[in-house]
């Protein structure tokens, strides 16, 4: 005997599925499943392997370094390596720190006819400037800078560049320049030629023996001398190892 489990009526048929009193489902349908075989199983073992599989061989593909190329640089050959050392050395003045490194001396002689002074160093519109301004009466002066530089490469140099001006003068053959390395001169001209020039600005190459201790002066002066600022203008200086006939 089989009665509604919503409405309690009594079926007439004991395999009735639905109720006619109150239309409800006497019996909730039976859940269906299926075992999963093992032919699926081992399918899905045999996927998970080649797909871990193919995440090493990935992995390792991209670990790998490649070859380096002709015209590459590993880091143990990096391009500055392979570029020859450059030990040149360049100063400049363009403040009085640039001045600081450097010692000067000034000096006149002669029949003083006014006041004589030492003039500068000073800074000037991006420039250093040394000199004196004397009152003499065909007297004569001159100003003296000097510096030592060392090449911690232990290379040394053999190459001077100064880039300056002399103040102009009315007696350019009376107005000089000289520079002296290691206590040797190495250049020594007027304002007459070309360089130095008078109130020009020059570019002056100068060779010397090769050392890594280099005591640079560079000296200038007047004589004839009355009564005027002689000064030089200094722009920059530089230092360096080149290849010059005669070496």
């Amino acid at each position: 005997m089989k009665f509604c489990p919503t409405c309690g009526k009594q079926m007439q048929y004991d395999n009735a599925e639905i109720c006619p009193g109150c239309g409800c489902r006497i019996n909730e349908p039976q859940k269906t499943g299926g075992v999963i075989g093992i032919d699926k199983i081992i399918a899905f073992f045999l996927i998970a392997i080649f797909i871990i599989l193919c995440i090493i061989a990935f992995s390792f593909l991209n670990l790998t370094p490649e070859p380096a190329m002709e015209g590459t640089f590993t880091p143990a050959q990096s391009p500055k390596a392979m570029i020859p050392h450059d030990n040149s050395l360049s100063v400049i003045w363009n403040t009085m720190d640039d001045w600081r490194a450097w010692e000067h001396v000034a000096s006149w002689s002669g029949k003083t006819v006014g006041s004589c002074t030492e003039n500068g160093p000073w800074i000037v519109e991006g420039h250093g400037e040394y000199g004196t301004e004397v009152n003499l009466l065909a007297g004569s002066t001159e100003s003296s800078i000097w510096r030592t530089f060392s090449d911690p490469s232990g290379k040394g140099w053999n190459t001077l560049t100064l880039v300056g001006l002399l103040s102009g003068s009315d007696v350019p053959a009376g107005r000089w320049m000289k520079i002296e390395i290691n206590d040797n001169l190495v250049y020594e001209a007027d304002a007459t030629g070309q360089p130095p020039g008078n109130n020009n600005v020059f570019s002056i190459p100068v060779h010397f023996p090769q050392s890594p201790v280099v005591k640079v002066k560079i000296s200038n002066g007047q004589k004839p001398m009355w009564g005027q600022i002689i000064r030089m203008e200094y722009y920059s200086l530089r230092l360096s190892n080149e290849n010059y006939a005669g070496m």
